[in-house]
């Protein structure tokens, strides 16, 4: 029961995050009004930032936050050089290792996935899954949990498959900042960042995650006729 009470707590925090966020009345303009006191702050206090920023990451991308590029941004915007693009890429793979665990722990996975793939097969899907924009966190760490990756591996892959959209947005914020100060906008590192982002995302459409989805094709056929018994997850 008390797994039970977890994963509906989980899931009505998930959705209450959501709505208020589209059901919010702040205008974009009222956002990026926000901004330049944050960045006052941000100059005067370095290292607190810097952990807000990791923290606030970490806890919207465990709750599936349908809006984490306004983290990345707002990133960009506050924080010189690389170390806000790096702040918020590591606290969200680490909100995305804490989602895996806890649906590895909630998920029963079905027999016909313990025939696991190859090793480099797993790889090549969690990073593709990754690169694209347009694959939800949650599928990616149903993903994962079922095929019970390693935390390694997915903390690895998060880092690898989210840094070019992270890298993107951050570029955004940065762009932002200059515009903001009055400064020269830089259209060739911002071109650079999108090409960047465009050969990521075609190369996940490419393919190397199809085996997964071949994967689940089958297990859903097989359990379709109701001769497969399911297996509690796996505990830590």
């Amino acid at each position: 029961m008390h797994s039970y009470r977890s994963l509906i707590f989980y899931v009505a925090a998930v959705v209450v995050l959501s709505v208020a966020y589209f059901a919010s009345p702040m205008s974009r303009e009222a956002v990026w009004q926000l901004f330049p006191g944050t960045e006052a702050m941000a100059q005067a206090n370095p290292l607190v930032t810097a952990l807000i920023f990791l923290a606030a990451s970490i806890v919207l991308a465990f709750l599936a936050f349908p809006s984490m590029p306004m983290i990345y941004v707002a990133a960009g915007f506050c924080m010189s050089g690389f170390g806000g693009a790096a702040t918020v890429l590591v606290g969200s793979a680490l909100g995305g290792l804490s989602a895996f665990l806890f649906y590895r722990k909630h998920i029963r996975r079905p027999i016909a996935l313990l025939n696991q793939p190859s090793t480099k097969s797993i790889w090549l899907a969690l990073i593709g899954l990754r690169l694209s924009p347009l694959v939800p966190a949650p599928l990616v760490n149903f993903f994962a949990a079922a095929f019970e990756v390693s935390p390694v591996q997915y903390l690895t892959t998060s880092l690898m498959g989210s840094a070019p959209l992270v890298l993107f947005y951050w570029q955004i914020g940065q762009q932002g900042h200059q515009f903001l100060s009055g400064g020269t906008l830089h259209w060739r590192q911002f071109s650079g960042y999108l090409v960047i982002l465009v050969l990521s995302t075609l190369l996940s459409a490419m393919g190397p995650w199809r085996s997964v989805l071949n994967e689940l094709k089958q297990l859903k056929g097989s359990s379709g006729s109701g001769t497969l018994p399911l297996q509690p997850a796996s505990r830590l």
